[in-house]
């Protein structure tokens, strides 16, 4: 779940992508692992999903490289972009850190490698 105030608003990266509202210092937790953020579905639950529920699942949703099921945040984590230098990074605790102070205005990013089985193998990097 995200731990600080954001926005949407138009990315350079892909469309529409998540802002800070506020100054985040270096260090700062952004989002939290909290299973309670996020619908969670197995393999074989999502298998019987319509195509329509899968393409939602694979664009704002993940298969966690963990665990092996889909995950789709309920806020608006779900818009956070890829990018191969973010400012955040995963922690042991799974939760994503600002590595550098990010600014208000500035869009948060992330690497879909650190969590996602399938989406962080189609981007190539």
């Amino acid at each position: 779940m995200l731990t600080v105030k954001t926005k949407l608003d138009h990315s350079i990266i892909s469309g529409i992508g998540l802002f800070a509202m506020e100054d985040i210092v270096e260090g700062q937790i952004v989002w939290k692992n909290n299973a309670g953020s996020e619908l969670i579905i197995s393999q074989k639950e999502y298998d019987q999903l319509s195509d329509y529920m899968k393409s939602i699942y694979q664009h704002s949703g993940y298969l966690d490289k963990v665990d092996q099921q889909w995950k789709l945040p309920l806020d608006n984590a779900r818009f956070m972009n890829h990018a191969s230098k973010p400012n955040t990074l995963q922690n042991a605790d799974g939760d994503y850190v600002a590595v550098k102070r990010i600014w208000i205005d500035e869009e948060i990013t992330c690497n879909y490698h650190e969590f996602d089985e399938v989406i962080g193998k189609s981007i190539g990097e």
